[in-house]
């Protein structure tokens, strides 16, 4: 499948070092240079901010309506899923940005038309910088002595406990901002897409990037009570979470261009949403690449120098974009993907699975004489970090169809030739290379072909590979890839079978 060529913009000078920094003063002054309504981090907001108030005098509200109105709490949430499996929600492909987006928006002009608050803009949630739940969302009772509607005791997560760094630290959304093309950044299309008939958006079928698989659903998961499930935005905390990753998008299009492709641009989302009049709002992806547009702002479009990027890094990302576009035989065609091996072992805590892999003889001897690619957050000099890592092959590795047994409480985390791994070995060892998880799909039957596949995921071993082999290895001999699950949030980790892993080495 052939990808058309893009117009891609990326970051051409030098960004500065507070884009993604929580309440930065002047993130504050340009922001009020806009006339639209400021996101803002909920980090340093006061439980009666008028922006925390807002909010839950909001979510109070729409709790109190009956349960025949639209805006109903319950019942603006059946929009996502209910007990019953998830309704509109798209999760595992390249819906996943923009429809969450859109849900947000929302929800977030009808907090304003409930409150009478036109200044209203969703709060997020910044894990990175703050990884603990929002205080105040974990008090049960305001300090006026009223009851929280933010508060919600079936959650799980310890409120003294910080997410754990392999999942939202520094390093995890270096490695997300540093992701291309969209396809791998948001997850890709689903296979075998050929139409735009509305049964794709929910049936999954794509291959989840770092964004979905590691912070997104993992710190679903963590906080437990709705948020592992369909119901998660009966939470109020879920909207704190999906601004955040809404902002981790619309800071990666600083430098990037979403995908021009007609089958994810023209894809209509037809009466998932509502209009603040109870109309609906049927918005198709295209209308919702720039929050500005959409009534909010984060403070930074338009204040920061683009420059076009290479024709090298045009050419990398085009091949990416092939690849996560192609079947297995497409790809082997086109002569990317260079090894696969099969599998029918799952990884479990007590057992974890190695999956050995030769590559072909000189295919990763690029790879070795390059220095370890820079992120561009060292110096925040993106367009400098992405055109070096144009210069060099990159490794990605694809496990296809991964079945995993209780989704809620089980982490994956991967490692690269760790021949002594167990369950307890750090996230600080060098053959550590990340890890997914995913929402809880069992029972649903949507999509395309009347049921949902397994999820897929991709992972970038360029820099592993480096690290873990650099001159050490032998040309063509087998690269070693091991999963071990690991409990999430209160519970304990199930098991995790790949059907297929893939191995492609791109050069621009």
């Amino acid at each position: 499948m052939s990808i058309t060529r893009r117009s891609v913009i990326v970051q051409g000078g030098v960004i500065g070092a507070g884009l993604l920094a929580s309440g930065l003063p002047g993130m504050k002054a340009l922001a009020q240079i806009s006339p639209l309504p400021w996101r803002r981090s909920l980090q340093g907001l006061a439980w009666n901010d008028p922006i925390v108030a807002t909010y839950r005098d909001a979510v109070r509200i729409l709790k109190a309506m009956p349960a025949s109105e639209k805006f109903n709490w319950v019942k603006l949430s059946e929009i996502h899923g209910s007990p019953s499996g998830f309704k509109y929600c798209p999760h595992g492909n390249w819906y996943f940005l923009p429809w969450h987006r859109a849900f947000t928006a929302m929800y977030e002009r009808i907090v304003r038309q409930v409150t009478k608050n036109n200044d209203f803009a969703m709060p997020f949630w910044d894990w990175t910088a703050n990884p603990y739940l929002p205080e105040v969302f974990t008090m049960q009772k305001t300090p006026d002595g009223k009851e929280n509607p933010l508060y919600v005791a079936t959650r799980t997560w310890p409120p003294a406990q910080p997410m754990p760094n392999n999942i939202v630290g520094q390093a995890v959304l270096n490695n997300i901002l540093a992701s291309t093309p969209y396809e791998i950044f948001g997850t890709s299309r689903p296979r075998g897409q050929n139409s735009l008939d509305p049964s794709w958006i929910t049936g999954g079928g794509g291959t989840q990037g770092i964004l979905e698989a590691t912070p997104h659903n993992q710190v679903h998961n963590n906080i437990g009570g709705y948020m592992p499930t369909a119901s998660s935005p009966r939470d109020p905390i879920f909207f704190m979470h999906h601004a955040n990753i809404d902002r981790i998008w619309a800071t990666w299009n600083l430098r990037n261009s979403n995908s021009a492709d007609p089958l994810w641009t023209n894809m209509p989302f037809n009466e998932n949403f509502y209009n603040v009049d109870g109309s609906f709002w049927s918005p198709k992806v295209s209308d919702l690449y720039v929050p500005e547009e959409l009534g909010y702002t984060y403070g930074f479009r338009n204040y920061f120098k683009v420059a076009t990027a290479s024709a090298k890094t045009l050419a990398l990302d085009d091949k990416l974009s092939s690849v996560i576009a192609a079947t297995t035989s497409d790809a082997a065609v086109a002569g990317l993907t260079t090894a696969f091996v099969e599998n029918s072992k799952a990884a479990t805590r007590n057992a974890p699975l190695s999956l050995p892999i030769k590559i072909p003889a000189g295919a990763l001897q690029g790879i070795f004489s390059q220095p370890p690619l820079p992120s561009g957050m060292e110096t925040m000099d993106f367009g400098a970090a992405r055109e070096q890592a144009a210069s060099a092959p990159r490794v990605l590795a694809f496990l296809r169809d991964v079945e995993i047994t209780d989704p809620k409480t089980t982490s994956v985390r991967v490692f690269l030739g760790k021949h002594d791994l167990k369950a307890d070995t750090p996230v600080t060892d060098p053959h550590y290379v990340g890890s997914f998880a995913v929402l809880d799909h069992s029972g649903d039957h949507g999509g395309a072909h009347g049921h949902r596949p397994p999820p897929s995921f991709v992972l970038d071993l360029t820099d592993a590979i480096q690290r873990v082999y650099g001159g050490g290895h032998a040309d063509g001999e087998d690269i070693n890839l091991q999963l071990v699950p690991v409990g999430a949030g209160a519970g304990k980790p199930g098991s995790a079978k790949p059907a297929r892993l893939e191995i492609a080495i791109v050069s621009a």
